[in-house]
């Protein structure tokens, strides 16, 4: 890690030269939500929105109940499409297929009471794989999540987390087998990967990725302080320090009612970049959560489908979208802010106006971007009063590098600079 500090005149500035986030290394997902489609914002346009982003890949998410929809009866329709549709768009899928969704069991009805270790609730999955994967022949998989957030299901019950271990082991083998070279991942929540870190470490021993789910949220529903991302990162590496973590689900509601607003949303992605790019070798992928807002319909869809009806939970669900639900739908500030932390990385050249990507530091009497936030290669400096001499020094006082001449906008290249701290 190299760390600098960058004084001028009487301004001080910070920012780091870390690990970078990067289209090479890792990739930026959008849940594509749609409203209730209309002839001018349907599922193309929607995706169009991720695709303009840089998203290179795009989530499924199935209910195994959704795909086997009575005792060997197969559902797979969305396969159908998803195999023409999505080759077509060059975009690789995220697919997750879910016998236990939440809080809620999602096996077949006749397998209800059936363990999840027994072999015929293994070999049943494997079947229904096995009629997926001869649905999508031209679908390129980026990963096959099974199970998301199960441990709100399991909680504390060793019996059924020894049970899930055993399945997920199971039809894990099995899909490799189907899809050679594929990496397998299943999401737990924040708070179940961390507060039962031992059962869920056991269950990962296979996994390729480390999938997750994280709403930075208090027990009622109301949000954290966006400043939290970079120790939840943390903790994650530390239980994990040589996988990659993908977050499958990723979110920050704006509601009043969360305690929250759009601009603490907007600070979350502000947020959650700097901390990322921090943690840039260890978290493969995020998926934010979601792109619209819900409308009173599928609330209440949600609300029951959860069995909660606590008014911060479903204001929670409303409001987690980077558009707004009023008809037509309307950007949110957290989406600029999402395009321009993606574009100062190099995801996308959208042609936009980036002045507040959380790498701005101002003074009473100016203000400079600095940017990318943190860098590896290359800083770009943007003053609002003319900087003539730029010098970094080393805490010995060394002079390690001098510009001259600068115009108000200037790129510098800091590669060589030595690792430590830089005034």
């Amino acid at each position: 890690m190299k760390q600098i500090i960058c004084t001028l005149s009487i301004l001080l500035f910070s920012f780091y030269l870390k690990a970078q986030v990067t289209p090479i290394n890792n990739r930026i997902v959008m849940d594509i939500s749609t409203f209730p489609q209309n002839g001018s914002y349907n599922y193309d346009s929607c995706l169009k929105v991720g695709a303009d982003l840089g998203m290179t890949q795009v989530g499924i998410f199935q209910n195994w109940t959704s795909l086997e929809t009575s005792p060997n009866t197969y559902s797979m329709t969305l396969m159908d499409i998803a195999n023409y549709y999505y080759p077509l768009h060059n975009m690789k899928i995220d697919l997750t297929i879910t016998p236990i969704h939440t809080n809620k069991l999602e096996v077949p009805s006749d397998l209800t009471v059936t363990p999840m270790s027994s072999t015929v609730m293994i070999s049943r999955f494997n079947k229904m794989l096995d009629t997926v994967k001869a649905h999508i022949p031209n679908v390129q998989l980026s990963s096959l999540v099974i199970g998301s957030e199960h441990d709100v299901y399991i909680g504390s019950n060793a019996t059924l987390w020894t049970d899930y271990t055993t399945f997920y082991n199971a039809v894990c083998a099995h899909a490799k087998i189907l899809w050679p070279g594929l990496k397998v991942a299943t999401e737990l929540t924040f708070n179940g990967i961390t507060t039962y870190s031992t059962q869920a470490q056991t269950l990962n021993t296979n996994s390729d990725y480390i999938g997750v789910s994280h709403y930075p949220l208090n027990g009622d529903f109301t949000v954290k302080s966006p400043t939290t991302i970079i120790n939840d990162f943390a903790t994650l590496v530390a239980l994990y320090p040589t996988k990659k973590l993908c977050f499958y689900q990723f979110g920050y509601p704006s509601s009043a009612t969360c305690n929250s607003s759009t601009t603490l949303q907007t600070q979350f992605i502000t947020q959650t970049f700097q901390a990322w790019d921090t943690y840039a070798a260890n978290i493969y992928m995020i998926d934010f959560t979601w792109l619209h807002d819900l409308d009173a319909a599928q609330v209440t869809y949600w609300g029951n489908y959860y069995n909660l009806t606590n008014p911060a939970f479903l204001e929670f669900l409303r409001t987690l979208g980077f558009r707004d639900f009023n008809g037509n739908g309307a950007d949110k500030p957290a989406l600029k802010e999402l395009r321009c932390q993606a574009k100062v990385r190099g995801f996308n050249s959208l042609p936009l106006s980036c002045t507040f990507t959380g790498l701005n530091s101002e003074t009473k009497e100016s203000t400079i971007n600095i940017f990318p936030n943190p860098a590896s290669s290359f800083i770009h400096i943007n003053s609002e009063t003319l900087i003539t001499n730029i010098e970094l020094v080393n805490v010995l006082g060394d002079v390690v590098l001098k510009e001259f001449n600068l115009d108000g906008i200037e790129t510098i290249d800091v590669s060589k600079v030595k690792a430590g701290s830089i005034f």
